[in-house]
């Protein structure tokens, strides 16, 4: 399942028979377009300047209009500001883990693991090994690696997920019904019959 902000809208233009003529003029829109971006990204603030949350807050309003390009620039600011900062290691996972949220945005999944494991460690870090935002980034590691078809990897990260929400007596919670269904999409994906049944009977459990 994707997230909320990354709602793909597919643009389908249907063209004519194009002349010489045609192309000049696709030529120049193609022109425009570029001046276009061009000059609103000029027009944009220096992100640097602004405070880490102002960043952040900015960030997610890209994120959910998926303008992602603009979300990875906002968040390349922010990640530099919040580097040099200490105790700030649940600031520092948001960042990381919204900058990640861009780059899957923009399909760039090899890019974001990296930033996942960072993201996921410092929030255990922040919050302990049985924290909602833990279970979440582990989930939404398991979800880029699903993408780039490591199921394997994918299926053990999920597994580690439902682990830590099984010992941290969170099984109540609809995180973790969702979190094992994709761990036996998972186990499945990568043609592991017998970790996939053992999935499956503890959903069944569930039921």
């Amino acid at each position: 399942m994707k997230p909320s902000y990354l709602l793909f809208v597919l643009a389908v233009f249907l063209a004519g028979s194009v002349t010489a003529c045609t192309k000049v003029e696709k030529s120049s829109d193609g022109d425009n377009a570029t001046t276009e971006a061009e000059t609103s990204r000029k027009a944009e603030p220096d992100y640097s300047k602004r405070s880490v949350d102002e960043n952040n807050k900015d960030g997610m309003a890209a994120l959910q209009s998926e303008d992602f390009e603009r979300a990875e620039r906002i968040y390349l600011a922010a990640l530099r500001q919040v580097e040099g900062m200490r105790g700030q290691e649940a600031r520092y996972a948001m960042v990381l883990s919204n900058l990640a949220a861009a780059y899957e945005g923009r399909k760039m999944y090899a890019q974001a693991v990296p930033l996942l494991n960072r993201a996921q460690r410092l929030f255990i870090r922040a919050y302990g090994r049985f924290a909602d935002p833990v279970y979440v980034t582990l989930g939404n590691l398991g979800r880029v690696l699903g993408k780039l078809n490591r199921w394997e990897e994918a299926a053990t990260v999920y597994q580690t997920a439902t682990n830590l929400m099984e010992e941290g007596k969170a099984t109540s919670k609809p995180i973790y019904k969702d979190t094992l269904s994709k761990c036996l999409q998972a186990w499945q994906s990568a043609r592991n019959a017998h970790k996939a049944a053992k999935i499956e009977a503890k959903l069944k459990e569930l039921k």
